[in-house]
C-alpha cells in the first residue's frame, strides 16, 4: 500500500465528491481503528480547507438498519456534512433520514478499506463520465415498461417497470441526499412488486447483515413467482439465504429492486462487499424495502443479490450483453 495513492483517493472524496465551503462543519464517523485512519486523513483535508471537523469512533452495527448512538444521531442533524465509514453505511436508519431531511450532505465510504482506496486510479473526468452513464441508464429504466434479465448460468427473469423511475446513486454529494464516494455508482429501479417471474442464479456477492454478507461460494437458484421468492435451491449459500429470510418478515422475499451497476472505471474483480454492486456489466436484485426508490415495500430490511455477467434487455433493447456494456453507444443520446 502506498500512502500517496491513498491520499489521491482521499482528495478525490474531499475535492470532487463531497465539496465544502470554508466555515462549514463536518462529522466523520468510523467503526474500527483502520477506518478511523481513513477518517483522520479526510478530517485533515477538510480542516485544511477551513472546515470545523469532528471525528467519532462507534461500535460496529450488526445490521444496516441499526441506529447509531443517540449522541451521534443528534450530532448528525446539526452539521453540514456527515461522512461515515461503518458497516452498512447507516443509509437505512432513522438517523440518516433525519439528517438528510435537515439538509445534510451524507456520504458513506463503507465496503472499502485502505488497500482498496490506494489502488483506485480515478480522475475527475472518470467520475463525470460515470455520472453521465448512470443518469443515462436511469432515463432508460424510467422509459421502459419491462425488463428481462438473463445469464449463461441460467438466470431468466422478467419484471414490469411500468410507471417506475430509475434513481441514480452517484459518488457526488448534494444537500439532503446520500452518496457513496469515490467510486460507487448504480441506477436503481423498483419493479412493480408482484410482477417478477422466472429464475435467478445468484453467483456474485450477497449483501445483508454483517454475519451474512460476502461472496457466493457455490451459485444457487431462486424461483420467483408474482414478485416473491417462492423457492431457493439447497446449496450452502442458498440455505444461508433461506434461513435468514425465514427469520425475517415476509416482505423481505419481495423482488424490490433492479440495480444496474454503472461504474466501468473500477476493477471487475469481486471483493465481497457492496462495492461489487457498482461494477458495470453486473446487475443486482434487491429484496425487501424499496420505498426509498419509489416502490411500495416499507419493511426495515433491504438485501442485495449480485448476478454476474448479465444480459439485460429493456423492452426490446439490449442494454448489457454477457456482462459487457457499450458505454459509447449509451452515452450517445
Amino acid at each position: 500500500m502506498y500512502y500517496l495513492e491513498l491520499v489521491q483517493s482521499i482528495r478525490m472524496i474531499t475535492d470532487v465528491c463531497v465539496e465544502i465551503d470554508r466555515g462549514q462543519s463536518v462529522l466523520c464517523i468510523a467503526d474500527s481503528m483502520e477506518n478511523m485512519d481513513v477518517m483522520t486523513l479526510i478530517a485533515a483535508e477538510y480542516k485544511a480547507k477551513g472546515a470545523e471537523v469532528s471525528t467519532v469512533l462507534i461500535d460496529p452495527r450488526r445490521d444496516r438498519h441499526h441506529e447509531p448512538p443517540k449522541v451521534v444521531s443528534d450530532a448528525m442533524k446539526k452539521v453540514d456534512v456527515v461522512i461515515v465509514m461503518v458497516f452498512g453505511s447507516m443509509i437505512h436508519t432513522r438517523a440518516r433520514k433525519e439528517a438528510c431531511a435537515a439538509g445534510v450532505k451524507y456520504a458513506t465510504i463503507a465496503g472499502m478499506n485502505k488497500e482498496y482506496l490506494s489502488k483506485l486510479n480515478l480522475s475527475r473526468a472518470d467520475l463525470m463520465e460515470v455520472r453521465d452513464l448512470t443518469n443515462r441508464i436511469s432515463d432508460l429504466l424510467s422509459n421502459a415498461t419491462e425488463a428481462r434479465l438473463t445469464t449463461e448460468a441460467g438466470t431468466d427473469l422478467r419484471m414490469s417497470l411500468s410507471g417506475r423511475k430509475g434513481v441514480s446513486v452517484l459518488p457526488f454529494a448534494e444537500k439532503g441526499q446520500f452518496c457513496v464516494p469515490p467510486c460507487y455508482a448504480e441506477s436503481a429501479c423498483a419493479p412493480i412488486e408482484d410482477s417478477a417471474e422466472g429464475t435467478v442464479v445468484v453467483d456474485g456477492t450477497m449483501k445483508g447483515p454483517a454475519d451474512f454478507e460476502g461472496l457466493v461460494e457455490t451459485p444457487f437458484k431462486i424461483s420467483v413467482h408474482q414478485g416473491m421468492i417462492a423457492e431457493i435451491s439447497a446449496e450452502k449459500d442458498g440455505r444461508r439465504l433461506e434461513n435468514l429470510l425465514n427469520s425475517l418478515a415476509g416482505a423481505t422475499r419481495t423482488i424490490a429492486e433492479l440495480g444496474v451497476n454503472s461504474n466501468h472505471k473500477i476493477p471487475r474483480k469481486l471483493i465481497g462487499t457492496h462495492i461489487d454492486n457498482a461494477i458495470a456489466g453486473h446487475v443486482h436484485l434487491g429484496l425487501g424495502r424499496n420505498d426509498h426508490i419509489g416502490g411500495k415495500s416499507k419493511t426495515d430490511v433491504h438485501m442485495d443479490l449480485l448476478i454476474t455477467n448479465a444480459t439485460l434487455s429493456l423492452d426490446d433493447t439490449v442494454m448489457i450483453r454477457n456482462g459487457r456494456m457499450d458505454v459509447p453507444r449509451l452515452l450517445c443520446r
